[in-house]
């Protein structure tokens, strides 16, 4: 019996990124994924081009459906909608599963314009959110936000020296972290996968503590398995 994963985020039509990626990190750690799309992009290797929120009546219908004829373990949410009423709805829904919530508040892509103007919009995810991963920038940008969160925060990609340390905070402090050597790759879609990496491992182990270590080890791997052809911007990792 093949338990089921739930993505809550955007669509990379290339499947660099995204739900396809969330998918195909949840098949790697032995999970079926399923999917609710809250923005449709136009992109590839060279950035985001164009996206449109998708209609909030859609967003909900998608997520209903699933519901009532599967058991979700666990929930990745990715780009959140704009709409703030509507995540109000998603987040009421979701609180009532009772299973881990990992949210990458993907604020602007790699290369393109920024997702989210209001952060605001965001608060009811982060309320259920059992973990949030934040870059270095995002963290900064959601500061303001996170004051009251109890929670876990992975907060990945801060530059020391040589070093890119990834860090895994509750209730301000430090309670894990990895460092990783520095590289100047530009691999698609490492957000997503370390989440979504995240979200299966916290299923498997239990502990966020031994999860958040054996994702940055994913990650590590996922970074390093991969191919650029002359015309891409960016790498696809092969994991």
């Amino acid at each position: 019996m093949v338990d089921f994963l739930l993505t809550i985020a955007g669509f990379d039509p290339t499947g660099g990124a995204g739900i396809l990626r969330d998918i195909r990190v949840f098949n790697h750690f032995g999970f079926f994924g399923t999917a609710v799309i809250t923005v449709n992009t136009a992109q590839n290797t060279k950035g985001v081009k164009l996206f449109q929120f998708e209609n909030e009546e859609l967003v909900l219908k998608q997520l209903d459906l699933i519901l009532e004829e599967i058991q979700i373990k666990g929930i990745k949410i990715g780009i959140p909608h704009i709409n703030r009423n509507l995540n109000k709805k998603i987040a009421e829904t979701i609180s009532s599963l009772k299973v881990p919530v990992v949210f990458d508040p993907v604020i602007s892509p790699t290369f393109g314009k920024d997702f989210l103007k209001d952060l605001k919009v965001i608060e009811p995810l982060i309320s259920v959110s059992s973990v949030i991963t934040p870059n270095k920038r995002e963290y900064e940008l959601l500061k303001p936000l996170l004051k009251n969160f109890k929670g876990y925060i992975a907060l990945k990609g801060i530059e020391i020296k040589n070093y890119v340390e990834d860090r895994l905070i509750k209730d301000n402090e430090i309670v894990k972290k990895v460092k990783h050597k520095k590289d100047k790759l530009i691999i698609r879609g490492t957000g997503c996968a370390f989440s979504s990496a995240l979200t299966s491992l916290i299923v498997k182990e239990k502990l966020v503590t031994k999860a958040f270590l054996k994702a940055s080890n994913f990650l590590e791997i996922y970074r390093k398995e991969h191919f650029q052809k002359s015309d891409m911007l960016q790498g696809y990792s092969t994991v």
